[in-house]
């Protein structure tokens, strides 16, 4: 996967959540997408690491860097300076079990066959991490069954979605197992999981989702 994901239309990039991590700029249940997603894209974590540790040695020796929504990962390491990077550590393994992300299970606490899902729509469900939720975060698990959607929705603030199982598909494209896609309140969309395999996303919103298309308000007092 590329440094700045094809699929990511929507403003902030992928690149900026990235380097908002490595620079402890996020909220809890973003920094464990962040952190999934790195353990997913390997080539992304010495990028990572290198902002966090050349935007350390900066913060103690130049100006503050201005950030914007639109940086990229490489731009942002041309403003900090090149100073002197030692070896990343090695990425953490993916839970062997569950095939997830190791970061992602330590949030969860459980196995994926205990987690209590609650149905949103025909073959769609979620698991509320609420112990991530601070800030009016909202981060919740996802699980959309082989050839399901889960329902037409557009968003309130911006949403990441990590794929870590199967993948799905919408508007923007397709989105395999660590793709992250961005959405924000421009986007009104209905991701409808592959057919074979059943797809689970991790997802940190802003706030609430909103329910759109004909049936959509009948269920929006259930999100």
């Amino acid at each position: 996967m590329s440094q700045t994901s094809p699929h990511t239309n929507s403003v902030p990039t992928v690149d900026w959540l990235v380097s908002q991590y490595a620079l402890g700029q996020l909220p809890r249940a973003a920094a464990v997408l962040a952190e999934s997603y790195l353990e997913m894209n390997p080539d992304m974590r010495s990028t990572a690491e290198r902002i966090e540790q050349v935007g350390g040695w900066s913060l103690e020796t130049s100006d503050p860097v201005q950030l914007t929504s639109g940086i990229t990962a490489s731009s942002l390491l041309d403003q900090l300076g090149t100073g002197e990077v030692i070896d990343a550590p090695a990425p953490k393994k993916q839970d062997e079990l569950n095939g997830l992300p190791a970061s992602l299970v330590d949030a969860i606490g459980q196995p994926l066959s205990s987690v209590p899902w609650k149905w949103r729509g025909i073959g769609a469900y979620e698991y509320r991490l609420t112990h991530l939720e601070d800030e009016g975060i909202i981060a919740r698990l996802l699980r959309i069954e082989p050839g399901r959607a889960v329902p037409q929705h557009t968003h309130e603030g911006l949403e990441a979605t990590l794929v870590v199982k199967g993948a799905y598909s919408d508007a923007a494209g397709h989105f395999g197992p660590g793709d992250l896609e961005l959405a924000d309140d421009a986007v009104d969309h209905k991701p409808v999981a592959e057919r074979g395999e059943t797809c689970i996303c991790f997802a940190v919103t802003e706030a609430p989702m909103l329910l759109t298309g004909r049936v959509g308000r009948l269920f929006q007092s259930l999100i």
